[in-house]
């Protein structure tokens, strides 16, 4: 089964439109050194799925730009020439890269088969020839991207260390021998909702996740950690292209829910929250994960705040030293005077140029992850090649998996945290911080979660304003409601809740000030 399915990759790779092989001179994604790296970013973003008679790779240029990608895109490459600017750090030694616009889930196999080759062949029967010409991979930033090309570096044991991908299904060390993340699996981001919820008493939830690897990972997660707790889920619903908003509005109404917690990506919330905003929406407390709730322009739409109180999971806003230094001589290098050619894209590009400010201020979610994989990365090789005292050995033959090694035994300090794995690979570093949406606009931060060495949870709630009617924050008497047979079905009123054995069907039981009718 494997074979055919490389085989037909090997056809996609045969005829595909090789907008990879397109690096201008003055191309941002490519620069020599004597090791190198790869990278996966998503500075545009293929918004509907492609159906094609042939195999054929998408044109990333084409579709939608990501500015905060192209952030994280331009935060590697500030880790790369910081690093090869050392002189403690891989001393005599520098590092290059080959960073590929990943703007597709499933048409991005260009770029992959790029990283995997060696003189512009991928021979993986011959076990004499070295698999790849990089020695590991920055990359990707969703699930179900990772999900797609990860197997394929995993062959080889060339190491993968993620900067956005969370689905718990990486931590299984037996399905992705060699990858690693820098940012927090899934579970530890329902860990923080849950605290939310209990700190809050809220019981009666609705739960709105995007219909993908990240967002169905997330919901089982949160239904496994609420099971023998209070907390009822109310509704669930997966986000697609396709969903009825309007509709979907409707039925959270129908189910008198208050708490929303949105398990999405960033553009998915974006429709989300633009329709509750049209449907006038109004008293509800919306729970967004680190994924979109350090959004920049949401925060400032015209009604947010009659939508009710967003809260959010965010990683801390850490300024990393001489970063918008760097932002402003890549920029001054690279005047684009014709947007046709701006050098940032591998071919053509269709939008004007985005100016320093632009990038400075996007929004910084998942950078630390980004510079602390390379430095990661950096790290591991300084340790292969037993550098110290101004010098490495050059005469060590590396390979990935070598790197891999000593990447699974990283510790190291960087911005006053100190970065290392657990046995899965997952990150053993990083707190969260908990953020408002304020009234002017901002994520502002009320408060933090750490996880090591111990968990804490800690909130000042006299930061909160309650949006909407001041009630909001808690959830409103149930006064319909409808239940499955063969369950134990808890309904909360109040501060009371009435606990119902049921061994019959469809049923609907409506209660008033808690009183049966």
């Amino acid at each position: 089964m494997f074979i055919l399915i490389f085989l037909y990759l090997c056809l996609l790779c045969c005829n595909l439109h090789a907008e990879t092989e397109c690096f201008p001179k003055s191309s941002e994604f490519k620069m020599k050194g004597d090791y190198l790296l790869g990278g996966l970013f998503g500075v545009h973003y293929a918004f509907s799925t492609l159906h094609q008679n042939i195999p054929e790779a998408i044109i990333c240029s084409s579709q939608e730009f990501s500015l905060s990608s192209y952030r994280r895109f331009q935060m590697m490459r500030f880790s790369i020439e910081e690093i090869n600017n050392s002189t403690s750090l891989l001393p005599n030694v520098s590092l290059g890269y080959e960073i590929f616009d990943h703007c597709s889930d499933t048409k991005n196999f260009p770029g992959i088969f790029s990283l995997m080759s060696v003189d512009g062949s991928v021979q993986p029967w011959k076990e004499s020839v070295n698999f790849s010409k990089v020695i590991a991979v920055v990359g990707t930033g969703t699930s179900t991207a990772t999900m797609t090309v990860a197997p394929l570096f995993m062959m080889d044991l060339i190491p993968m260390i993620s900067y956005g991908t969370s689905s718990s299904v990486f931590s299984r060390k037996q399905n992705f021998p060699s990858f690693l993340q820098t940012v927090h699996p899934n579970k530890d981001v329902i860990e923080i909702i849950l605290r939310f919820l209990e700190e809050f008493k809220w019981t009666w939830v609705a739960f709105l996740y995007i219909d993908d690897d990240y967002g169905r990972d997330g919901l089982d997660l949160f239904v496994k950690k609420i099971k023998d707790t209070e907390i009822c889920l109310a509704f669930s619903h997966g986000l697609r292209e396709d969903t009825n908003y309007t509709k979907l509005i409707n039925q959270m109404e129908q189910h008198r829910i208050n708490v929303i917690i949105v398990f999405t990506t960033k553009w998915t919330a974006e429709r989300l929250i633009m329709s509750a905003i049209q449907q006038n929406l109004t008293n509800k407390v919306w729970i967004a994960v680190d994924a979109w709730s350090l959004h920049k322009e949401l925060p400032k739409k015209t009604g947010i705040r009659n939508i009710g109180t967003v809260l959010g999971i965010a990683e801390p806003k850490l300024k990393i030293p001489g970063f918008d230094d760097f932002v402003l001589s890549i920029k001054a290098q690279n005047q684009c005077e014709n947007p046709e050619q701006d050098p940032f894209c591998d071919q053509k590009c269709n939008y004007s140029c985005v100016s320093v400010e632009d990038i400075i201020t996007a929004d910084p979610s998942f950078n630390f992850p980004v510079y602390s994989a390379v430095y990661a990365v950096a790290h591991a090789l300084h340790a292969v090649l037993q550098c110290g005292a101004g010098s490495c050995n050059n005469s060590i033959k590396v390979y990935p998996h070598m790197v891999l090694e000593e990447l699974r035994k990283s510790k190291f300090t960087l911005l006053n945290q100190t970065v290392q794995f657990d046995k899965n690979g997952d990150p053993k570093f990083g707190p969260y911080a908990i953020v408002f949406w304020n009234e002017i606009g901002d994520a502002e931060e009320i408060g933090s979660y750490t996880f090591h060495p111990k968990h804490n949870f800690d909130i000042d709630e006299s930061k909160i304003h309650w949006h909407g009617d001041k009630k909001a924050r808690f959830p409103s008497s149930l006064t319909s409601i409808q239940f499955t047979a063969h369950k134990n079905v808890f309904l909360y009123f109040k501060s009371i809740y009435l606990k119902i054995n049921s061994n019959f069907y469809w049923t609907e039981i409506t209660f008033y000030d808690g009183k049966k009718i």
